[in-house]
């Protein structure tokens, strides 16, 4: 997948910088992602990309906001636990 200016942004900051240098290719196959062997890096890559017609910024903090919601009811089940 051809990489947008909100991937880009979390490819740079995420995990530390951990798949900065993946900011240096124009593209980032699937495969690719996978390898990385974090699943929620890629789910972000995913959500984030233009092929999941994720058009624009507002879009783009809609979808992590609604997955930080999801991610904190998770949390609050386990807690609960």
């Amino acid at each position: 997948m051809i990489l947008n200016d909100w991937q880009r942004a979390i490819i740079r900051t995420y995990g530390g910088g951990d798949y900065a240098y993946l900011t240096e290719q124009a593209a980032v196959s699937h495969e690719e992602l996978a390898d990385c062997g974090d699943t929620l890096f890629e789910f972000l890559m995913i959500e984030l990309s233009d092929q999941e017609d994720c058009e624009d910024q507002e879009e783009a903090i809609r979808r992590v906001t609604q997955a930080r919601d999801q991610l904190d009811a998770a949390i609050a089940v386990l807690e609960a636990l």
